[in-house]
């Protein structure tokens, strides 16, 4: 048994439970503070009491009182100024994230994914790839299973496939995957951020710690950012650029055919599928389908063996999710997992180019103080209507009713109900909300089902 201070474990969700249970294991003291005293948390308090976890709910206080602790893991929800963001400030031992803290115990090497859209798709399109080909993977971060549950069954796998957010990079300090890849960096978070180039420096944290700037897999357009030229390893090597366009220059591209390739040495290109056999459908998927590519070749798979695992892989549900379609002729798609202004933009050219009529949009939730300034112009080109929910509703209709119109509504199930009514035959009504679901929605996943739920029963009625 450690005889130092305790483990103390700020925020009891998901993967501050998850870091309880590792720092138990370990045989340390632990802690687990959380300002909260829902059913829920009630719950999960009794099964880390279960495994000798001290847990303290409904915490008020904004500093600790008891011994100092041997160290704190925080989870990566929880922002610098809340209780416990003020609380981990001031505390006199090691702070950690939960990313870090799970890296530290991990027994085989990590590949690492962020950005602001993709990451899931690409995380769980890595990890099937991998598993295809024989390879003992989990995918893992901030896609549902905790760094720390996954380091305790690290030992019998090859590889994790990580997903990362900026809000874990904060915490990070030596966090150092065998290869990384950044998608994209557009705007989210800015309600923590305050500028896109405080976002885009915590996305480079992902880098900081690679031996070799060959680790890193990047847009090409991603060098343009100072932020993420700066956070690269300056060891003489580049990284693997992708691109979803040919003259770009990226290692690996998309042909004006609709090959995906590998750039060879010679200046030629290696084909890998044609976009025709993959299951994923939309521009912004091919460069998921690139980067992901790029991190098997660094973790020593060749293309052949990559190639199946590409054409078999089914998209998640809540990611352009085709519900149904009704008797006029009108599909449904659920796209929950928008979240900002970019992912609402790539979903509407996705859909458009899979239907021949427009597309009803059902958009708003939670204001993240996002610019949702980009979004007119898609409208104007893909959208027949737009019906707004939540806390953000009168501000994105006063933005967009110039080039489209747009209703106000209380609830998704009378924004369902009037962009049924309004489509068209060849149309698609498209749940892609480009804001959190907080305001009404325990998450994406919780709107994403309750959309489904109005579409089979308007279906089957």
């Amino acid at each position: 048994m450690n005889t130092a201070g305790p483990t103390l474990i700020l925020g009891l969700g998901v993967s501050g439970v998850a870091a309880a249970q590792l720092a138990a294991a370990l045989g340390d003291p632990v802690i687990g503070l959380d300002t909260g005293d829902s059913p829920g948390l009630r719950e999960r308090a009794g099964t880390l009491t279960a495994a000798g976890v001290d847990v303290r709910l409904g915490w008020t206080a904004a500093s600790w009182p008891g011994p100092v602790p041997r160290q704190a893991v925080i989870s990566p929800g929880i922002a610098p100024a809340s209780l416990l963001g003020r609380l981990a400030a001031a505390l006199p031992c090691p702070v950690l994230g939960e990313l870090e803290f799970g890296f530290r115990h991990c027994a085989c090497p990590v590949l690492a994914i962020s950005g602001t859209n993709g990451k899931t798709t690409t995380t769980e399109l890595l990890e099937h790839c991998l598993r295809t080909a024989g390879r003992r993977v989990l995918a893992a971060g901030n896609i549902g299973v905790a760094l720390c549950e996954a380091a305790r069954r690290s030992r019998d796998l090859d590889w994790l496939v990580v997903e990362v957010s900026s809000f874990q990079l904060e915490s990070c300090d030596r966090f150092a995957p065998a290869a990384a890849a950044l998608l994209n960096i557009t705007p989210d978070h800015l309600d923590r951020y305050g500028t896109m180039s405080r976002y885009a420096a915590a996305k480079g944290l992902l880098f900081r710690n690679l031996r070799r700037a060959g680790q890193a897999v990047l847009r090409s357009d991603l060098l343009d950012w100072p932020e993420v030229r700066a956070a690269l390893p300056r060891d003489g090597s580049r990284p693997i650029l992708f691109s979803g366009d040919e003259t770009a220059g990226a290692d690996w591209f998309v042909r004006a055919d609709g090959m995906l390739c590998r750039r060879r040495p010679d200046g030629g290109a290696t084909p890998l599928v044609a976009r025709r056999e993959l299951q994923l459908k939309g521009g912004h998927n091919l460069e998921n389908v690139l980067a992901a590519s790029a991190l098997c070749e660094l973790a020593g798979l060749p293309p052949e063996a990559v190639r199946p695992g590409l054409i078999s892989f089914q998209p998640s549900p809540h990611r352009i999710q085709w519900v149904g379609v009704d008797v006029r002729g009108v599909a449904y798609i659920n796209d929950s997992k928008a979240t900002n202004p970019d992912a609402l933009i790539r979903a509407l050219a996705a859909v458009q180019g899979e239907i021949t009529g427009k597309i009803v949009l059902i958009a708003g939730g939670l204001d993240k103080n996002m610019d949702f300034s980009a979004v007119p112009s898609h409208l104007a080109r893909h959208a027949r209507g737009v019906f707004l929910i939540g806390a953000c509703k009168e501000r994105l209709a006063k933005a967009w009713n110039t080039v489209v119109y747009c209703g106000e509504c209380e609830t998704l199930a009378s924004a369902v109900d009037a962009a049924a009514g309004m489509a068209q035959l060849g149309d698609a009504v498209l749940l892609s909300p480009a804001c959190a679901s907080m305001d009404m929605f325990v998450n994406y996943a919780d709107r994403g089902n309750r959309f489904c739920e109005l579409v089979k029963r308007r279906l089957s009625s």
